[in-house]
């Protein structure tokens, strides 16, 4: 006769066998959707903090390189030396702006990656055509912006060259009479960070559409 004993453990061993056989829960493809569209959001409101500290600078720059040009014998050093500084400052804001750019890029492909495969997970058919379309819009919007940010991000280094040119011009010779020189290239400067700004002012504003209508 069994036992109550071997009784509960025949029901143990059955409950184990149903348990270990079953079909998987398929949780990974969302899961994986869920924390790149996280990742995505962070990498593009890192990029549009930086690329608004990036304008702010250019505007300091452009600002001191101004002040250079009209400035008279007796403070021209001091003008320099702050254009000079904002120089340097500029180029580290380019360079923050153009890294969280390329990875701000890289993630995007990750998150439409693994929402397509999420999509493929999904059996009801109403559902995966809602979920391909919102997938088709978001990732529009983010090719558009991807390839705004790439125009623009195209004019930083000649810009940049420009200024490094005028800022070792007037060193080796700083005088009113050298920066007076400079002064097409200084208007050069001027004419092409005000259409970059320009520019940038229309990512500026798709970035933060981008950020408002992205999944959260």
């Amino acid at each position: 006769m069994i036992t109550h004993k071997q009784v509960r453990r025949l029901l143990a061993a059955a409950f184990c066998t149903v348990v270990m056989t079953a079909a998987p829960v398929r949780v990974g493809a969302a899961g994986d959707t869920f924390k790149q569209s996280a990742e995505l959001s962070k990498r593009m409101s890192k990029t549009s903090e930086d690329v608004d500290k990036y304008v702010a600078e250019l505007d300091k720059t452009e600002e001191a390189l101004s002040s250079v040009s009209q400035a008279q014998s007796k403070d021209l050093k001091k003008r320099y030396e702050s254009f000079s500084k904002e120089v340097i400052n500029l180029e580290v804001a380019q360079k923050h702006a153009s890294a969280d750019i390329d990875q701000m890029k890289s993630t995007g492909t990750e998150y439409f990656d693994a929402w397509d495969t999420s999509i493929a997970e999904i059996s009801n058919p109403e559902l995966k055509q809602a979920s391909t379309e919102r997938r088709s819009k978001i990732m529009k919007e983010h090719d558009d912006l991807a390839a705004s940010l790439s125009d623009a991000g195209s004019q930083l280094p000649a810009l940049m060259s420009d200024l490094h040119d005028l800022k070792t011009f007037m060193e080796a010779d700083l005088s009113t009479e050298n920066v007076g020189k400079a002064g097409g290239m200084i208007q050069k400067s001027q004419a092409d960070s005000q259409a970059l700004r320009n520019k940038i002012a229309g990512v500026q504003t798709m970035l933060k559409q981008f950020l408002s209508d992205a999944p959260k």
